[in-house]
């Protein structure tokens, strides 16, 4: 899930034209300007059924968005939510806009504003 849900960022013509390619999973690393993309695994579960696992998964997956003001970071989020809202590609069979947050921390002078959305993945591993 880990690689398709980056290519599918990081593929995204209206993602790159904002963020070039400075979409990381984890932590961007430091000295990173804005604006960029930080995605993080919150959970994961399979989906079992009585005669045993399902073949599907189903993640919550964060996407932070970091610009230099509120204004770069909404608009990077909004191309975020475009790009991906509703996807259904190879194996995501269904990506779902979840929730938003917006981050700014006080006395963070400096540091980049912060969007946080997350999103529904199901997946189901292409087994061959």
């Amino acid at each position: 899930m880990d690689e398709a849900f980056w290519d599918l960022l990081s593929g995204s013509t209206a993602v790159q034209t904002l963020a070039a390619d400075r979409v990381y999973w984890g932590v961007a690393p430091q000295g990173t300007l804005p604006a960029y993309l930080v995605l993080n695994i919150i959970s994961a579960t399979d989906s079992p059924h009585m005669q045993g696992a399902g073949g599907f998964w189903q993640y919550r997956v964060q996407v932070d968005s970091y610009g230099a003001d509120r204004p770069a970071a909404r608009h990077l989020s909004r191309a975020v939510r475009q790009e991906i809202n509703g996807t259904r590609q190879g194996q995501l069979q269904l990506v779902l806009f979840d929730t938003e947050r917006e981050i700014h921390e006080a006395g963070a002078d400096g540091r980049p504003f912060r969007i946080s959305q997350d999103y529904i993945v199901t997946w189901r591993p292409d087994h061959g």
